[in-house]
């Protein structure tokens, strides 16, 4: 067997075993606790940001017909990366948002806060 293929072979089971490590951290980092989707959304939002980035590094590193193709395909993943997790902070703080007592814990209360000039209130559970 040639050295370079044996050399692509070790990358390839280095790069699977990262990405079922991620895959697994995401996993358990989003089915534990509250709000999982929007953990979850969040998880692979900065997995396909960190993925992204890789690609757009390589792409910049590479000469030759290549390297434009991975790069843009690098960039298009970070920046669907980041659309992600914005809409994983918006959906998290939708989710946790309450309207009335009913949807507070029984040892908090639901309370309005004052928006600036211009902006809406928006309420909140705190203690009581």
């Amino acid at each position: 067997m040639h050295e370079g293929s044996i050399r692509e072979i070790n990358r390839a089971r280095r790069v699977r075993a990262a990405a079922l490590a991620l895959a697994g951290l995401i996993a358990v980092t989003g089915c534990a606790g509250r709000h999982v989707g929007p953990r979850v959304l969040a998880g692979i939002g900065g997995a396909a940001v960190a993925a992204g980035g890789g690609a757009w590094a390589a792409g910049e590193n590479l000469s030759g017909g290549a390297a434009r193709p991975l790069t843009n395909a690098g960039f298009a993943t970070v920046v669907a990366g980041l659309a992600a997790i914005v809409a994983a902070g918006g959906w998290m703080a939708v989710s946790v948002a309450c309207v009335a007592d009913p949807d507070c814990p029984e040892e908090e209360q639901c309370r309005e806060v004052p928006a600036p000039p211009g902006g809406v209130p928006y309420r909140q559970c705190v203690p009581r």
